[in-house]
């Protein structure tokens, strides 16, 4: 893509409340739907079916570096950090042909299976997320991880393959806090909440609090849509 039509599609993107890096790492065939207040870095956007769009949650950002291949969704205040890998597809080379080289087996197509990311999850720097795994709500995936298996809310995940070191919180904690489904109340109502104190936290969730309303922004072609 032209530099100048780069720059006019993150400018269009900007006024609807999202910010896209670079416009060119996203291939044609890929289809966004993001929600104001999220963000993409210097990403490479191979989404392998323009009518299976990714979904991507409000005050969710991805910073530079990373790829997203089979992916279907991101949720709401979700962190991930440079040089990300989600939904890496585990045959992208087919082993049990005579050569794996696309050179010869350019025939071959890889499996088309969908990776997904829960709310508030945190996915720090290199990590590797292969194809068909789901990670769930509040889960934490430490740096240099390559997830190969669900990962259950609100789990702390380390390693190569990732394995579970522990839980965010206790099991009535988690509950409580995936029954309140938090990350939809209004952004301003949540900067009013105690996040320091989980317990404080969920004792005042109890009071009623406005639901969010976030406009999405749909990406095709390169192109914001209008």
């Amino acid at each position: 893509m032209p530099s100048i039509l780069n720059r006019l599609e993150k400018l269009k993107a900007k006024r609807r409340g999202i910010r896209i890096q670079d416009f060119s790492n996203i291939s044609a065939q890929s289809h966004l739907i993001m929600e104001e207040h999220s963000r993409l870095g210097d990403v490479q956007v191979r989404l392998p079916k323009a009518d299976h769009p990714l979904h991507m949650g409000a005050y969710s950002y991805m910073r530079e570096g990373g790829e997203i291949w089979n992916l279907e969704s991101i949720g709401r205040f979700c962190s991930i950090g440079r040089n990300v890998v989600l939904g890496q597809p585990t045959d992208n080379h087919p082993i049990d042909w005579v050569s794996s080289s696309m050179s010869v087996s350019g025939a071959y197509k890889a499996s088309c299976v969908y990776s997904s990311i829960g709310h508030d999850v945190w996915i720090a720097h290199n990590v590797v997320v292969m194809a068909g795994v789901k990670i769930g709500d509040g889960a934490v995936i430490g740096r240099n991880a390559v997830v190969t298996k669900d990962v259950e809310p609100y789990q702390i995940v380390v390693g190569n393959p990732g394995k579970v070191v522990r839980t965010r919180f206790n099991m009535e904690q988690i509950v409580s806090l995936m029954k309140s489904k938090w990350w939809n109340i209004d952004y301003a109502a949540l900067k009013d909440l105690p996040f320091d104190d989980v317990d404080v936290f969920l004792k005042r969730l109890e009071e009623q609090k406005p639901m969010a309303d976030y406009a999405s922004v749909e990406i095709r072609n390169r192109k914001t849509k209008t």
